[in-house]
């Protein structure tokens, strides 16, 4: 299961989870209609979680660039990309450091 489908399923049980307090709070009477008040978040909330779920399911949305839709092995040959692009970049940042310590060493050593 990808994590776009794990974050959605995710999503999908807060939301119904928030809804279905909102709903007992109604019919308690702990959250009243007639007085809007603070609590009216929570459904808010729940509505807003349950939006999101569609288009982070399809790996779409403002979600998508934490939970993206791809396979094992198209994340495993990401993350490998990613590791060798910071090698790489790595390598050239102590290539630098090792170039400007050279330069340093050889104008020290000049001006004794």
């Amino acid at each position: 299961m990808s994590p776009a489908r794990s974050a959605q399923r995710l999503l999908i049980g807060t939301g119904l989870g928030l809804i279905l307090a909102s709903g007992l709070a109604l019919i308690s009477g702990s959250l009243d209609v007639e007085k809007p008040e603070i609590g009216f978040v929570v459904p808010l909330i729940g509505l807003i979680l349950l939006a999101l779920s569609v288009p982070t399911g399809r790996g779409e949305g403002p979600l998508a660039g934490f939970f993206p839709d791809e396979n094992k092995s198209a994340m495993a040959d990401r993350v490998e990309s990613e590791l060798t692009n910071s090698k790489k970049e790595d390598d050239v940042g102590n290539a630098w450091a090792k170039l400007e310590h050279t330069m340093l060493s050889k104008e020290l050593e000049e001006e004794e």
